[in-house]
């Protein structure tokens, strides 16, 4: 058996400090076309893993009668237990649209004067 040395003492030995991390001296180098294009097809493929993953488990659950009575079940005790925070999600919505429908009037009202006006400048 290896005995440690008797001459040092367990509890005063200290553990090596390791050297300060020095910082990247280097910037990045811009992604290359390559790069660009694999992780666009390494993107659309888990993409389309993901969507027929859901497919496939959605199909599943729809088809057996006792999931799709309990997910309607799960979705009712849901909608009852926040009604209150749906409600008022939805009337805030309804009004947010009411909001960018009136927006969108004014600044296309604002965008035929303008029209009219360069008309009638050019026309001069």
């Amino acid at each position: 058996m290896n005995k440690p040395p008797t001459d040092v003492d367990s509890t005063t030995v200290k553990a090596k400090k390791s050297a300060p991390r020095k910082g990247k001296s280097t910037k990045m180098l811009p992604a290359t076309n390559g790069e660009i294009l694999v992780k666009g097809v390494v993107m659309g493929i888990i993409i389309s893993g993901i969507t027929h993953a859901s497919k496939s488990l959605t199909g599943a659950l729809i088809k057996h009668p006792l999931s799709f009575f309990s997910m309607g079940l799960v979705t009712g005790y849901l909608t009852h237990k926040y009604r209150k925070e749906i409600i008022v999600v939805g009337n805030r919505t309804a009004e947010e649209g009411k909001n960018f429908v009136l927006r969108q009037k004014e600044y296309l009202i604002d965008f035929v004067e303008e029209i009219k006006e360069e008309r009638s400048d050019k026309s001069k």
